[in-house]
């Protein structure tokens, strides 16, 4: 089962449509192009609190296993397991801001290229995932959660 997840999402690492660097010659059309760019970024747990502080419309999406999630997870998060994400079960607006964490990153970086790739413009990946943010003391809830919320 590993080999075969590799061999569906290595293609996404390697491509990402719209997010190439490109030379600057300073035009109107130029920046209009770089701002309609979408953004990928990966952010420290610092970064990831004062996105969730300032931003209202940010999503901010855990793709880890229910257990995981059990154990402790961040509050108002989603829920959205991973392979919802790559299988395009997972859907929100294109425009509207996601931010993506798993229990260490790697997950999250590949749902966060899958997204990327179907035309999501703005999202994040919590860089160390839920365990960063911990070890950087930011709080985390624990045990079992009420399920009436969805993305």
């Amino acid at each position: 089962m590993h080999g075969l997840f590799c061999l569906l999402i290595l293609p996404l690492l390697l491509v990402s449509p719209g997010c190439s660097e490109g030379e600057a010659t300073g035009s109107l059309q130029d920046e209009e192009q770089q701002s309609a760019r979408p953004i990928f970024r990966t952010i420290l747990p610092a970064e990831a609190a004062a996105l969730i502080d300032e931003r209202d419309d940010l999503l901010v999406i855990d793709v880890r296993t229910e257990p995981e999630r059990q154990q402790f997870r961040i509050a108002d998060t989603d829920f959205v397991p991973v392979g919802d994400v790559i299988r395009g079960v997972f859907k929100t607006e294109p425009d509207r801001p996601i931010m993506l964490l798993c229990a260490v990153g790697g997950r999250s970086y590949i749902a966060g290229k899958v997204l990327i790739s179907r035309g999501y413009r703005e999202v994040y990946n919590l860089d160390g995932g839920i365990e960063a943010w911990r070890r950087a003391g930011f709080a985390v809830l624990k045990g079992p959660e009420d399920r009436e919320k969805s993305p």
